[in-house]
């Protein structure tokens, strides 16, 4: 035997506990991990389950190789050197698998908000405990182990690992519904700021739009008080919801929605069932909606509505996705540190989309304030169309982040305020465009928000996440007055039924809720947080919507 093959052979055996950390550093990074936060989030991603494996695994196979490379390189160059690096890549397995795992509960929120990092500071010291204390017992391990058992303890703990994160993570995709092919939904422009010269229901949503900061801002603006000349503010109005999207599906639907069922299942039914929706019909309605969040997943949906199209969609480009799709591995998975590098959006997910919609060559709709206003600027309101028209439009209104004035411009680091401000500016255009068109007086208009707002913080802040005084401004057709009239009547988004019957039946804002000024009331509402949405908490408001202190647990929860 020559020794060139003696050679080949120690070092193939040497190489073999390279290989086996960096697949488990690998396979944890780039196909457990992105796979569990997809199967977790399913209804979030835009994109199917084998776009997400292309990207993974192309991840993966780099990952792979390069640490392959690495270890080579560190072998050659002596011993001891690689026996260095076997220890430092179990250290980096055990803890980042930890970190991913088991440290998360105190992370804050991917919701757009801008993440002050200082509050969260108590994370490093946990980071730094953890590496600490892992790193020392693989370094004495490394000392004390004879060189073939020490490699062999580190090929078995990230064998073994390995093999039961790939056994969580097909059961998870194979349980989770994560395999199903996706019912790619197109919502158009079309119609958008196209009215009818008969008679107009438009429910205007702007999301987080609070009723405690328009309260404010009508004492420092009294021309709002002219912009909503013509409306009723319902200042004591309670929400449902604390988070957008259960707070829209009980909007159009009416529908608790308690975890009884998957929450696909849910919105299906919104989308396809709604009572609105055959109220809308019997009474001869053409029905646009503007949502660019549906996530319905039934064919039949796209029927219901003139401006909503199937369509094929894919990646601009894999390279991007990926990026992100890292971004959101390490906003998870890397030490506290590097963790503030890692922040993304699902906007920026749902920028990469590109769609290819069957039977339409209209732009695709999206809650952006600024194209929207674009878009109002450029055409203008149109009173085109002989059949009733309803048109259901949500915005980004004053959500995070924090990027407009008070004129509706662009400045970046603003704070919640100035987005309201914008949100009532862009909601200014929008009627003064109506009125332009003709259609303002036979429109029936609702200005209203998805749920309230109660600053930034973590998601165990229960205030932060409380939010249940939205923004809700009303007027009948052909109502006016000289002032914008403000009741404090103790309504709920649970009236509304009853608010779209009577609108649609001409009845004035003053005169489309039961409850008058001085009734008092019990008043339901479910606050989940961003991240939580299989943990629905109960409340009782048992005061004024804006009153904090009058939300009373009730001690019930609805989980999944």
């Amino acid at each position: 035997m020559s020794k060139n093959t003696v050679r080949k052979k120690i070092t193939g055996r040497q190489l073999m506990p390279g290989i086996f950390i960096s697949l488990a550093i690998s396979f944890l990074l780039f196909l457990y991990a992105p796979v569990d936060l997809y199967c977790a989030n399913v209804s979030e991603f835009w994109f199917d389950f084998s776009t997400l494996l292309i990207t993974a695994l192309g991840m993966f196979a780099a990952c792979f190789a390069v640490l392959m490379v690495l270890y080579l390189i560190a072998m050659l160059i002596h011993p001891y050197v690689y026996r260095i690096a076997l220890a430092g890549g179990l250290t980096l397995f055990i803890c980042t698998y930890i970190q991913g795992n088991f440290m998360i509960d105190k992370l804050p929120p991917l919701d757009g908000t801008s993440i002050w990092w200082e509050k969260y500071d108590i994370l490093r010291k946990d980071t730094l405990i953890l590496w600490g204390i892992v790193l020392a017992v693989v370094v004495l391990a490394a000392i004390f182990l004879r060189k073939e058992r020490f490699e062999n303890v580190a090929m078995f703990i990230s064998g073994c690992m390995t093999l039961m994160l790939l056994v969580t993570a097909c059961s998870t995709a194979l349980t989770n519904g994560a395999l199903i092919p996706k019912v790619h939904l197109y919502i158009s422009e079309e119609n958008e700021f196209n009215m009818s010269s008969d008679e107009n229901f438009v429910i205007f949503v702007l999301d987080t739009a609070d009723s405690r900061e328009f309260t404010s801002l009508l004492e420092d603006h009294p021309e709002y008080r002219d912009i909503f000349a013509d409306f009723t503010y319902y200042e004591n109005m309670m929400g449902n919801y604390s988070c957008t999207m259960n707070a829209v599906a009980y909007i159009l639907s009416g529908e608790w929605f308690e975890n009884q069922e998957p929450l696909a299942d849910y919105l299906n039914d919104v989308y396809l069932n709604s009572p609105l929706w055959e109220e809308l019909w019997s009474r001869g309605y053409q029905i646009d909606l503007y949502e660019d969040d549906i996530r319905a997943q039934d064919d039949s949906v796209a029927d219901n509505f003139g401006n909503v199209y199937h369509t094929t969609v894919r990646p601009n480009s894999y390279l991007e996705l990926a990026k992100e799709e890292l971004k959101l591995v390490g906003f998870r998975y890397a030490p506290y540190d590097l963790k503030r590098y890692c922040e993304t959006r699902e906007i920026y997910f749902d920028a990469l989309q590109v769609s290819e919609p069957d039977g339409t060559t209209a732009g695709i709709f999206t809650e952006d304030n600024m194209a929207f206003k674009e878009a109002l600027l450029e055409n203008g309101v149109v009173m085109d169309q002989e059949q009733k028209n309803f048109k259901f439009i949500h915005l980004e209104g004053a959500h995070a982040p924090f990027i407009y004035g008070g004129d509706m411009e662009y400045v970046p680091g603003g704070d919640y305020r100035q987005n309201m401000e914008a949100s009532i500016a862009l909601t200014a255009k929008y009627i003064d465009a109506i009125k332009e068109s003709g259609a303002y007086d036979n429109t029936a208009i609702i200005v209203m928000a998805d749920h309230g707002y109660n600053g930034q913080g973590d998601e165990t802040d229960r205030d932060v996440w409380m939010r249940p005084a939205p923004m809700f401004l009303v007027k009948g057709m052909r109502e006016q007055h000289d002032t914008m009239q403000i009741s404090e009547a103790p309504v709920s988004y649970v009236d509304l039924w009853d608010t779209y019957m009577r609108l649609m039946d001409g009845k004035q804002s003053d005169a489309i809720f039961d409850w008058k000024e001085g009734d008092t009331r019990e008043r339901r509402y479910l606050r989940y947080s961003f991240s939580e949405t299989d943990h629905l908490v109960e409340y009782i408001q048992k005061g004024h919507a804006q009153d904090l202190n009058g939300m009373e647990l009730t001690g019930r929860e609805f989980n999944r």
